[in-house]
């Protein structure tokens, strides 16, 4: 099967931590979201992959290269004016022919198996799509979509806070047959000026067209805001092999009531690591206290004192002396001056963005 993954959006609401890499390359416990979303498509048996990049698209294109690495080949289509995912979708014509394929979201994930059932439903049911669905207390965010006996019958983009009847929402998996393309030409732009893939979709619907939905068991990770990303990292953090024990230097110092996952290269003689927590390659950590809680990229330091709990912390940042951070992310580059505390919330998570201080 092909599959089609979109990654052209800018992501106004991740601004300060895309100033150097597109939100698809964003980290999800240290791998790079669209490299997650690969691994899931080659499980289903994906073989080839279009990406519809845009903004920053060279810092997609340069990584995932031909696509090799993972079995797959990965060609590309620069979307140079972002008008939503239904026209993003509609570049892909060429790509799958005559072909059903999987589409996704760059900055949507979920758990490996659900990939592989909407494929296993799409050949068990003739049907001319399978949407992912997952429950939320509130669909407002997202689209709420009705479902009678495993039939979607209609989807309705980002209702009005507390008008939907159904708890169900576009998880962002598809696997969509080459009917979408014409359904995507006699839709109209969105409320908000956009052609939506889900208004496409509706259109299927409406022509009597069958599309079926698969609900998710597992959780729908995103990183489309601040909160979004640093809950996604904690969630997959925490669903790492708690039995891999703490790999690293035999210097580091660290609490075992659950596992940390350490580079083998972290200098670390006196930090107290309490699990669990991902630390990057190259990283240097002071006498200083990480976790629980903790994804730190490459080339991080952390300074004598520091205390990081739930935070992620991007690529080439400091972290001052005697800083405290709790619900934050640190962006590429930046900087925590000595002492400083950023505490924030689950609901409500700090940014130092890419390149910037707290100062």
């Amino acid at each position: 099967m092909k599959g089609v993954i979109l990654a052209a959006g800018y992501g106004r609401r991740m601004a300060a931590l895309t100033t150097r890499l597109p939100k698809p390359m964003l980290p999800v416990a240290n791998v790079p979201a669209v490299e997650r979303i690969l691994h899931h498509f080659t499980a289903a048996g994906v073989t080839e992959v279009l990406m519809i990049t845009g903004y920053r698209a060279e810092g997609i294109e340069s990584y995932c290269g031909d696509g090799s690495r993972w079995g797959v080949s990965i060609r590309y289509h620069r979307q140079t004016e972002v008008s939503g995912t239904g026209s993003a979708t509609r570049f892909a014509e060429e790509f799958v022919g005559d072909n059903p394929f999987i589409l996704t979201y760059g900055d949507i994930l979920l758990d490996e198996p659900e990939y592989r059932a909407v494929v296993s439903l799409f050949h068990e049911v003739p049907c001319a799509a399978v949407s992912a669905l997952n429950r939320m207390p509130e669909v407002a965010a997202g689209s709420a979509v009705y479902v009678d006996q495993g039939r979607i019958t209609n989807m309705v983009e980002k209702p009005p806070p507390g008008t939907a009847g159904t708890n169900l929402n576009n998880a962002g998996v598809f696997v969509l047959t080459p009917s979408i393309f014409r359904a995507i030409d006699r839709t109209p732009r969105s409320a908000r000026g956009e052609y939506e893939l889900t208004q496409a979709i509706q259109t299927l619907i409406d022509d009597g067209e069958r599309v079926m939905a698969h609900v998710i068991r597992g959780k729908q990770y995103d990183i489309g805001t601040p909160e979004a990303f640093l809950d996604t990292n904690l969630s997959v953090l925490a669903a790492l092999d708690q039995g891999s024990g703490v790999r690293g230097q035999g210097s580091v110092k660290a609490k075992t009531t659950t596992a940390a996952v350490l580079a083998d290269n972290c200098a670390s003689p006196h930090a107290i690591i309490e699990p669990p927590v991902l630390i990057g390659q190259d990283c240097t950590l002071e006498r200083c206290r990480v976790g629980p809680g903790v994804c730190l990229g490459d080339d991080v330091r952390v300074g004598h004192s520091a205390i990081i709990q739930h935070s992620v912390v991007l690529p080439g940042a400091d972290i001052g002396d005697g800083a405290v951070l709790a619900y934050a992310v640190v962006g590429h580059g930046a900087s925590v001056s000595n002492r400083q505390t950023l505490r924030g919330t689950p609901e409500r998570v700090v940014v130092v963005g890419d390149n910037s201080s707290d100062e």
